[in-house]
């Protein structure tokens, strides 16, 4: 009986030891995924999406440190235009053109080494005075396309200037391609007016400059006059984007590798006259998604072991006492003693528990014993009355016995009219005495009256004196 007892003790003990141990395991689970449902969409939302606003504003700068390439360039040869152009020698070959100056200072070396695809002097008013290009291939002078003069006759602002201080800078896209295009009108040495002509020098954007430009910003640059670029539907829907959002660049997506920025380049005239493409790779979104995944990692790796160390201080401060309290309140439910008790170790909450269950148990016992006497007044009071009752019922009967005889003697009674007997309710003749006997509680005692004794005696004894003896 005790082993089956120990058994069933340690069954309920496993069963509720199981239960708790999986609902704390259910409610760390729930915190964990939803922890990590948390952070991830922290992570998508707002970690990816600062990376990629990161990379946005990266690459506009990129684009932004292409156009400050251009037009640093564009100081360059500004620099390099006004050198030439407030020199004393100059005004002289404007107004007294010689082969010694062009072959002196004009030469292919000058040309190459000054990085100038495009030199020409001007009269003041416009008319060439020494106009030639640089082909970089085979390293000479060539003479300029007739599309070039047509162009710099059509836009005679280029070549005439009205004033000392008059600039003209930019880019031009002739039909040769986009160049770099400095005017500056020709003053002597001093800087003293007045205008005596016009300087322009013109560097090409080709191939090699892009490159060279692509290779200090690290990216794949590409330059596409704009006429050309709208007969491109990829390039159009850049311009369209760019001019629909009334900025000078935007940023375009190519997929989890790379992404484009495109930026419109405004010509001298202030009018759009070059598509910019930047393709970078998206290192930084990359870097943001590694940095993501590893963070993911780390809270599996971290939370993992949060929740197990949670897990045995639960089980160990929580668990386990809550379990021995269950099993001690359950021994105590099967346990018929009163003055069992509940003791555990635990943290104070469950000690505070303890002795309320204790206080608890103290007062069931108190009402138990109290329940126990009032229980043993009443079975003696039910025991009293039952007696009494058992006495009334007693009582009744002989009551009831008494009246019925009494009921009896006082009915008719058929008696004999010669020797006096009466007869029963059975129908048998019965002496007097007899009869009364059994219906009343009287007890007859025999003797003889005068009379009979007179009747019976009288020859023999002196009956009157007999008596008077007695």
């Amino acid at each position: 009986m005790q082993s089956n007892d120990s058994s069933k003790g340690l069954l309920r003990r496993l069963r509720v030891f199981g239960t708790i141990r999986k609902k704390t395991l259910a409610i760390l689970a729930a915190i964990f995924f939803s922890a990590f449902l948390l952070l991830h969409s922290v992570s998508q939302y707002v970690l990816l999406q600062s990376f990629e606003e990161l990379e946005i504003h990266t690459s506009k700068h990129c684009l932004a440190e292409v156009g400050k390439e251009l037009a640093s360039g564009l100081e360059v040869l500004d620099t390099l235009n006004r050198d030439w152009a407030w020199w004393d020698d100059a005004v002289s070959f404007v107004a007294k053109p010689t082969p010694e100056f062009i072959e002196i200072n004009l030469s292919d070396v000058t040309f190459a080494s000054a990085q100038v695809d495009l030199m020409g002097f001007f009269g003041p008013d416009g008319a060439p005075v020494f106009l030639m290009a640089y082909d970089r291939r085979i390293r000479e002078k060539v003479r300029v396309a007739e599309e070039m003069l047509d162009f710099l006759k059509a836009h005679p602002e280029l070549t005439i200037h009205a004033n000392a201080e008059s600039v003209r800078k930019g880019i031009i896209v002739f039909p040769q391609g986009p160049m770099l295009f400095v005017s500056r009108p020709i003053l002597s040495s001093t800087r003293q007016g007045p205008v005596r002509g016009a300087l322009v020098f013109g560097r090409v954007l080709d191939g090699a400059e892009i490159a060279r430009i692509a290779q200090e910003e690290e990216i794949f640059l590409k330059v596409t006059p704009l006429d050309e670029a709208r007969k491109i539907p990829p390039q159009l829907e850049f311009i369209n984007t760019i001019q629909a959002s009334g900025e000078k660049m935007a940023i375009f997506r190519n997929g989890a590798k790379s992404m484009t920025g495109a930026m419109l380049v405004d010509d001298l005239f202030g009018q759009p006259a070059l598509l910019l493409e930047a393709t970078l790779q998206r290192s930084i979104y990359e870097r943001g998604q590694r940095a993501v995944s590893m963070m993911h990692w780390l809270f599996f790796g971290i939370g993992g072991v949060v929740c197990l160390v949670m897990m045995l201080l639960l089980d160990r401060e929580i668990v386990r006492p809550v379990v021995t309290l269950s099993d001690w309140v359950a021994r105590i439910g099967e346990d018929p003693d009163a003055e069992s008790r509940v003791a555990i170790q635990g943290p104070a909450e469950l000690q505070s528990l303890e002795g309320a269950i204790n206080g608890m148990l103290d007062k069931v016992a108190h009402a138990t014993l109290q329940a126990t006497e009032k229980n043993a007044q009443l079975s003696r009071e039910i025991t009293e009355r039952k007696e009494l009752e058992q006495e009334r019922e007693k009582l009744i009967v002989r009551l009831q016995d008494a009246l019925a005889q009494v009921k009896t003697l006082k009915g008719f009674l058929p008696i004999c009219a010669s020797c006096k007997k009466i007869r029963d309710d059975s129908g048998y003749w019965k002496q007097i005495e007899a009869y009364i006997v059994a219906h009343a509680d009287v007890t007859f005692s025999h003797g003889i009256c005068p009379d009979c004794a007179q009747k019976l005696y009288g020859e023999y004894l002196d009956v009157e004196e007999a008596l008077k003896k007695k």
